[in-house]
């Protein structure tokens, strides 16, 4: 019963005790929601700069954020029979397969020092480096976007065993063929059966505690895009960017809201009246291109 009746309370109590749910959800009273195949859309923009998160400071070993630390370990001994991962006499632990020693990192970020990309692909790889404790500062969803896609493949190529390469660029490919432009129902279909056996041999790999909720969710992934369709229309990035958009906007904190409303209100005027100007009159409209090199227009010919 909805909490506003007449003695809702009692009554969910009791059938809390067998259901085993205490709240019901206020989207049910919608006629459509018992029907809808699509509940909750997942955001592949986090999930993906989460996910990559996770594989990176693990095969760094960052300290603090690596999923491979003591209590991973004796689970990992208890439950999955993994001798080689035990602690020694000493009380250290020896190095794990799926992790980079220093002059590995060393090699890995000369390495990424040294990419280049297209003008407006990514941001500057080479600022997001802390080359004294070896590992990422500052990466937005985006750069974790790129890496996640295009550098990570090529990054641990020479730095990891076989077993594990093959793994982590099975998982970089997945998320490149479901960010894809044109989705096939025959891909999807093959994603959706390629990304639980992806999992599985990272199961084999990495600790327990690597798996959060986090990495069991590219599971739904495949079958969200089978029924909604390119994430290109699902994901935050547009709608990040266009926050950004309107933060920047802001003149008087003391009233937020009325400053955007403003700033939008001048931008869109000024959008709209530069189309009545000439065309060698430069405006909103006709803006100079960001990457102009200074041609002679047709006018001054």
């Amino acid at each position: 019963m909805k909490v506003t009746e007449l003695d809702a309370e009692e009554v969910n109590k009791r059938l809390c005790m067998s259901c085993g749910w205490k709240k019901r959800s206020i989207f049910w009273d919608l006629p459509y929601c018992s029907s809808n195949m699509i509940r909750h859309n997942l955001d592949v923009m986090h999930i993906e700069k989460n996910v990559f998160d996770n594989v990176f400071n693990t095969v760094l070993n960052v300290d603090g954020k690596t999923k491979d630390n003591p209590k991973a370990r004796q689970e990992v001994v208890k439950y999955c029979n993994r001798p080689e991962l035990a602690r020694n006499p000493d009380g250290s632990y020896p190095k794990a397969a799926y992790t980079i020693d220093k002059n590995e990192k060393k090699v890995l970020f000369d390495w990424l020092e040294g990419v280049k990309f297209p003008d407006g692909y990514v941001s500057n790889m080479s600022r997001c480096l802390d080359t004294d404790k070896f590992k990422l500062l500052g990466m937005k969803s985006h750069d974790c976007h790129v890496f996640m896609q295009r550098l990570l493949p090529i990054s641990f190529r020479e730095l990891l065993p076989s077993n594990v390469w093959k793994a982590l660029t099975e998982l970089s490919l997945f998320f490149k063929d479901l960010t894809s432009i044109v989705l096939r129902k025959v891909d999807l279909e093959r994603l959706e059966v390629h990304i639980p056996q992806i999992l599985c041999k990272l199961e084999r790999i990495f600790p327990s505690g690597f798996f959060n909720s986090m990495e069991h969710l590219p599971v739904h992934l495949p079958y969200e895009a089978r029924i909604t369709g390119p994430v290109q229309y699902r994901w935050m990035y547009p709608f990040e960017r266009y926050l950004r958009t309107l933060k920047n906007m802001i003149g008087n904190k003391a009233s937020v809201e009325g400053s955007i409303c403003e700033a939008y209100l001048m931008a869109e005027s000024t959008q709209f009246f530069s189309h009545y100007f000439e065309p060698h009159v430069m405006s909103r409209h006709h803006n100079v291109s960001r990457n102009d090199n200074g041609g002679v227009m047709k006018d001054d010919e």
